[in-house]
């Protein structure tokens, strides 16, 4: 696998756990010795609102 195979696997990971982590209600995505639930809030308020501009862009 290249370097490059390897980057677009981890971030393809990383796409799916934050899909899944932001579709949880927010105490089911805390965890003890995490972020403090208002920060789990907060990201996840900012990655939808992220990704949903990337959404909302015409295709390159």
């Amino acid at each position: 696998m290249t370097r490059e195979e390897c980057i677009e696997a981890a971030g393809r990971i990383l796409a799916r756990a934050r899909a899944r982590r932001d579709s949880l209600p927010i105490e089911e995505a805390y965890y003890p010795g995490g972020p403090s639930r208002e920060s789990i809030r907060a990201q996840i308020i900012r990655q939808r609102y992220e990704a949903e501009e990337v959404a909302a862009r015409p295709a390159q």
